[in-house]
């Protein structure tokens, strides 16, 4: 709405949505304020339906990716390492029936073990199985690690698909104007056009450049998305109720105080101050805010956020393959051992 200040000169008494202003005060009595409201920047959630071969990367942080790409590798070494050393070693693989040496020997067992962890990972059969004890140790820690992983991924998946509201990609003024992506309006003739104007401030100047006026509250427009709007408090919660898409952006940008408007040195400015002072006391302004303006919406969910799941949700089945690696190793170890041991047995027997 606008204030015609010549007006205010002629009228005895303006009650309504007005703010207290310097520009207004020359010409005009103010009241104490009888209410406040912010000033903040109405723009609506924006869309969250999945889209695009993004959507199935989304569930990990890349730090997970980059984390569970680094222990694949790791264990398809380790494997082919113990299988390799296994064979090698253990009399039941005579050279009569296969080469031991060689990268032909080394590539072959190495992608068995490519195999095996690869079909653990998206949840297949394991189609080589490791000759070695150790070996065998690894798989199953490689196994347990896979099944918290994938479950983890498939929760987070089948949660992102059902998100209907992304969190509003700004969080101020300042991130707004340097978006290309987003319009914004402010009303004509009100405070806010004002403010915005006449202010100094970078952020409020490329504001008010590219900013569409209009003459009313442009719900239509923010509906349709990508749309960000100065407006008030009281405003928002008003088309809360209506619309649950509708959200503001974290920043507030002032606060306006909302005054009964008289005459410039009215007699009537100390009786309504003392009016007003009287219902503050007791009470009576704050429950006519509770009885007739808007309260919070019923909307459920306010914001969905789509955060990927980050390493520290998914540290313990690292660990898992890890202790794994190291009772591996043991078990290579003693088996190593044994087999040694019994072959000397054996090379005793036979003498």
């Amino acid at each position: 709405m606008g204030y015609d200040l010549r007006s205010a000169c002629e009228a005895d008494l303006a009650v309504s949505g007005f703010s207290v202003s310097a520009e207004r005060a020359e010409v005009s009595d103010y009241t104490v304020g009888f209410y406040y409201d912010d000033v903040i920047l109405m723009t609506t959630f924006p869309d969250a339906t999945p889209a695009g071969w993004t959507f199935y990367v989304k569930p990990f942080h890349w730090q997970v990716y980059l984390l569970l790409g680094c222990c694949f590798l790791l264990m398809t070494v380790v494997l082919s390492i113990m299988d390799i050393h296994f064979v090698r070693a253990n009399a039941r693989f005579p050279s009569t029936r296969e080469k031991k040496t060689g990268l032909a020997f080394i590539a072959s067992w190495a992608w068995k073990a490519f195999e095996a962890l690869l079909g653990g990972l998206i949840g297949r059969a394991v189609a080589h199985e490791a000759v070695s004890r150790g070996g065998r140790v690894l798989l199953w820690a490689w196994m347990l690690m896979c099944l918290v992983t994938v479950a983890a991924y498939t929760g987070k998946l089948t949660s992102n698909s059902v998100v209907t509201k992304q969190p509003v990609p700004f969080n101020s003024l300042s991130e707004l104007v340097q978006r290309t992506d987003y319009r914004w309006g402010i009303i004509k003739g009100t405070q806010q056009e004002y403010t915005f104007a006449t202010s100094n401030l970078s952020d409020y100047q490329l504001y008010y450049e590219r900013a569409e006026r209009t003459g009313e509250e442009p719900v239509s427009e923010l509906l349709a998305g990508n749309f960000v709007q100065v407006t008030s408090a009281v405003f928002y919660r008003v088309q809360k109720r209506k619309h649950c898409r509708m959200t503001v952006v974290k920043e507030r940008l002032s606060q306006d105080t909302f005054a009964i408007h008289l005459q410039k040195d009215s007699p009537y400015t100390a009786l309504f101050n003392h009016v007003l002072a009287r219902a503050t006391e007791q009470g009576l302004l704050d429950y006519l805010k509770r009885e007739w303006f808007p309260q919070e919406s019923s909307c459920q969910d306010s914001e969905n956020r789509v955060m990927p799941v980050s390493v520290e949700l998914v540290k313990t089945a690292f660990i898992m393959a890890a202790l794994g690696v190291l009772v591996a190793a043991v078990v290579l170890m003693l088996e190593r051992l044994l087999t040694r041991r019994f072959l000397r047995e054996a090379g005793r027997t036979e003498l």
